[in-house]
This record gives C-alpha cells, sequence and structure tokens, in this order.
C-alpha cells in the first residue's frame, strides 16, 4: 500500500524545481542562439544575466527549504517524542502579490493536535505550521506522532497516514470542492513543466 508523504509548505522543494525548470529552458535558448549565431554581444550578456535571477531565487528557496528538513531530522534523532491525534483541520486565504501588483489567493491549511505525553491527563493542543496540500481529504488515521525541537517550543509532525487519492469518506467531514484550487494549482504546474520541457527539447534537438 501506497502512502503520500506530505510536508509542511515551508519544507517544500516545488518552488525551487519549478524555477530550475524555467533556467534550464532558458539558458538552453540563450546557449543554442550563441551557437547559431543568432545571440551575441550585449543580448547575450543580458540574458546571461537575467537567467540569474531565478537561479538566485532557486537557490534560496532551496537553502530554506533544506536547513527546515534539517532541524526535522534533528528533532527525530534527538528530541522528545509523543502521540499525538488531529482534532480538527483549520485552513485561511493568504493574500500574495501577482504580475502587475494584483492582490491573489490562496489557502493555506493547519492540523490543530492534541499531544498526549505520559504523565499528564490530559493532552494540549498545538497548531503546526501551514501545509499547501489539503491535508484532510487524503487523511486515513488522525493519529501521528510528535517529535519536539531543542527549545521544545517546535513541534514536527510525523506518520501523517494519507493515501495516494482522496479518501471517500474522509477522516474529517469537509466540502469536497474544499481542495479544488489545490487540484487546479498541481495540474497548472504539471501543464507548465511540461511544456517547459517540451521547449527546451526542441531547442537541443
Amino acid at each position: 500500500m501506497f502512502h503520500r508523504r506530505i510536508l509542511p509548505e515551508e519544507e517544500e522543494l516545488r518552488d525551487m524545481f519549478l524555477l530550475l525548470a524555467f533556467a534550464a529552458v532558458w539558458y538552453g535558448a540563450l546557449f543554442h542562439g550563441l551557437g547559431s549565431g543568432a545571440t551575441s554581444g550585449a543580448n547575450a550578456a543580458v540574458f546571461l544575466l537575467s537567467g540569474a535571477l531565478p537561479l538566485y531565487v532557486a537557490y534560496i528557496k532551496g537553502r530554506a527549504a533544506l536547513r527546515c528538513r534539517k532541524k526535522r531530522r534533528e528533532a527525530i534523532a534527538k528530541g522528545r517524542r509523543c502521540r499525538g491525534i488531529i482534532r480538527r483541520i483549520e485552513s485561511e486565504r493568504v493574500p500574495f502579490r501577482g504580475r502587475h501588483g494584483h492582490v491573489y489567493y490562496r489557502k493555506r491549511y493547519y492540523l490543530v493536535i492534541e499531544k498526549i505525553e505520559e504523565g499528564f491527563q490530559c493532552g494540549t493542543e498545538i497548531k503546526t505550521g501551514a501545509y499547501r496540500i489539503p491535508v484532510h481529504l487524503y487523511l486515513k488515521s488522525p493519529e501521528v506522532q510528535l517529535y519536539s525541537g531543542p527549545t521544545g517550543w517546535n513541534w514536527y509532525v510525523e506518520g501523517l497516514q494519507c493515501g495516494m487519492f482522496r479518501q471517500n469518506p474522509g477522516v474529517f467531514k469537509t466540502d469536497d470542492a474544499d481542495g479544488d484550487t489545490y487540484v487546479g494549482d498541481a495540474l497548472f504546474q504539471i501543464l507548465f513543466i511540461a511544456i517547459l520541457l517540451l521547449t527546451l527539447l526542441r531547442i537541443v534537438l
């Protein structure tokens, strides 16, 4: 049985890979132009410098995500472990600016988990960081493991039992349309990468 591994948004490498794919097409077109003589001189320098921006942003995003993943590994190896039960899901619409300064909204999801520790009669609730994926639509069980960071304030969720596809019925009763935005976003990303790869193949071949 395959399980889907879902990480918080801050640990995802999705944006880094999208930027790297774009940079590959950009430089592929540039080097092809240089080889054919269509691009040269000042134009080549401008294209070269312009392509460095997505590479730099990809480096920053990738480094931040890998740093968060390293903290998770350290917490799992050295931190305190306890059982957790997901009690509810909270969501919010987060604004961001797109092209031409337009404001758009994207939905983010948070797990509210009851932390059950030995020696305590009642658990305390913690709220996780933001998830881009609507986790509750894929959950098979509300039970998870929690690991604390060195300070004891940061907790990391492990053992999310998520299926590859939406669960019907799910653990939590929600509006099925809740994840439609995510599905549309995922399809757009797949199409975007496919177009970039086809463009790169046409340039190289």
